[in-house]
């Protein structure tokens, strides 16, 4: 089983307590984000999980937290992006956030982790002399702590559209993009780092920039040094990811980013962070007696060992 620490919301940033409580306790319940009376029980236990992939802007708040996993093979996923507070307007300290990347990468080694750049939007302010600057100072600071790096187009989701004016971005700049992507991929070079796209219909192979998913075979290899089966999730097109069991909720991420696809309805994420309980099974609210619970386990079919 491959737990992520989450695409759905932050966890690492605002429910760090929770996310080591339910570790702590080896169980933890998710609920079904399309059929709510449905709670997935997941035995979280290091004998039933190959492996934890945290999914984070602001690892901070889990450097004095790591301990809790050290039975687990572990990787970070870690995105720092250019955009100012208008854009971003929850963010932390982006310095801190470089400084616990680096913290991460010694810790657990540059192949636990994973920098990404995504994603990219075009606009008068964020053009592409800008993302230039931007990403260099970026490989300038975590040059050694990681080799590989994330991008993506930004795609156009339902917040997006909402904060329209906010990003001031146009979703026909593909071609830019592409022209763009190649001359990151020379800055990520210089730094010992290679690019790859993120569930984009693009081969730019002769840039340097890999066709890979942000959660495949070869990185679960490098993280647990074994060959593991997983089918791929298909959540959206050009998406070859391997399948993983999110512990996360929609609409409860206090980063408020104008572009973010979990955010789908913002008016929910106050009143719903107000029903958080680090102490709950459930990461929003608890158990309620007419929940009908399924338990999931790892399958042994997942592993093969060469």
């Amino acid at each position: 089983m491959l737990l992520c620490c989450s695409q759905r919301t932050d966890l690492c940033a605002f429910y760090s307590d929770w996310l080591v409580n339910r570790f702590q306790a080896g169980l933890v319940d998710i609920r079904n984000p399309f059929a709510p009376r449905q709670v997935l029980r997941v035995d979280c236990s290091p004998g039933q999980v190959d492996a934890v992939i945290f999914m984070t802007k602001n690892p901070t708040p889990m450097l004095d937290k790591m301990d809790v996993f050290r039975d687990y093979a572990v990787g970070f996923q870690i995105t720092v992006t250019p955009y100012g507070p208008e854009i971003e307007p929850g963010l932390s300290d982006k310095r801190q956030v470089l400084e616990s990347f680096r913290q991460l990468a010694c810790k657990l080694g540059p192949s636990h982790m994973i920098l990404r750049y995504d994603p990219i939007f075009l606009s008068e302010r964020y053009d592409e002399a800008f993302h230039c600057r931007a990403f260099e100072r970026c490989c300038q600071q975590l040059a050694g702590s990681c080799t590989q790096v994330i991008i993506s187009h930004l795609d156009f989701y339902k917040n997006t559209r909402k904060h329209q004016c906010e990003l001031n971005w146009k979703p026909d700049s593909l071609p830019r993009f592409t022209a763009l992507a190649c001359r990151l991929a020379d800055i990520g070079s210089r730094y010992g780092m290679r690019l790859q796209l993120c569930a984009e219909n693009l081969d730019l192979r002769s840039a340097g920039i890999e066709n890979r998913s942000c959660i495949d075979a070869e990185w679960l290899r490098e993280l647990t040094g074994k060959t593991l089966e997983y089918p791929l999730t298909q959540a959206r097109a050009h998406c070859h990811c391997l399948q993983v069991t999110d512990l996360g909720e929609y609409n409860c991420c206090a980063h408020h980013c104008r572009y973010c696809y979990a955010n789908f309805d913002e008016a929910q994420i106050a009143s719903r962070q107000a029903r958080h309980d680090p102490e709950s099974t459930l990461l929003i609210g608890h158990l309620q007696p007419d929940d009908q619970l399924i338990t999931k386990k790892k399958s042994e079919r997942q592993l093969r060992l060469f």
